[in-house]
């Protein structure tokens, strides 16, 4: 219960305080701020026509930047920046991937001096709005790894919203990552 009422109090204020740090705002054009990333094609797209995209879009939103830790434990958790460029709110789900058995919604919660994190339910995207998904904040846990992960490999990912989801690939940064490195891409 102690968690729940940490992780309220989160979920209500993500997109105005928590994120603030890494939250853009999308301007009329769809394109973020200076603090954001090189000017992306806005041209909707799956990850079947552009393989090996670190970016995807569908129905107006678009998911940028996917990445995960090195690891070689049986679970990761995944960050990506969401841009809801659509005209409507959207709800961000879950996941799906074949190298986990598990993609769940969780948020970083305090449990009795603890950090972890826990299960949440779908997230809204308000129309014109960012959400980013960042260490001690919101993730996608991927469950049941099926294998290690080492820096500088990728992999593909399903972001699963209310609408349906968004192809893309996502890559393996350091294990003391903070932020995705860009390293071997651009866009």
């Amino acid at each position: 219960m102690r968690a729940l009422a940490v992780l309220l109090p989160l979920l209500f204020c993500l997109p105005h305080s928590a994120l603030a740090s890494g939250t853009h705002t999308v301007s009329e054009t769809g394109h973020g701020d200076a603090e954001a990333h090189e000017t992306h094609d806005e041209a909707e797209h799956h990850h079947d026509e552009d393989e090996g995209s670190h970016e995807g879009t569908s129905e107006g939103v678009r998911a940028v930047h996917a990445w995960i830790r090195e690891t070689s434990a049986s679970s990761a958790l995944l960050f990506v920046n969401i841009e809801n460029t659509s005209g409507r709110q959207v709800k961000l789900v879950g996941g799906h991937t074949e190298i986990a058995s598990k993609v769940e919604l969780v948020g970083f919660a305090l449990k009795d001096g603890e950090t972890g994190y826990d299960p949440l339910p779908p997230v809204p995207i308000q129309p014109g709005k960012s959400l980013v998904l960042a260490p001690n904040a919101l993730a996608l846990r991927l469950g049941g790894l099926t294998r290690p992960f080492r820096e500088g490999e990728e992999f593909e990912i399903e972001i699963e919203f209310d609408f349906g989801h968004i192809e893309m690939q996502a890559q393996v940064e350091s294990i003391n990552a903070t932020r995705h490195s860009h390293a071997g891409h651009q866009h």
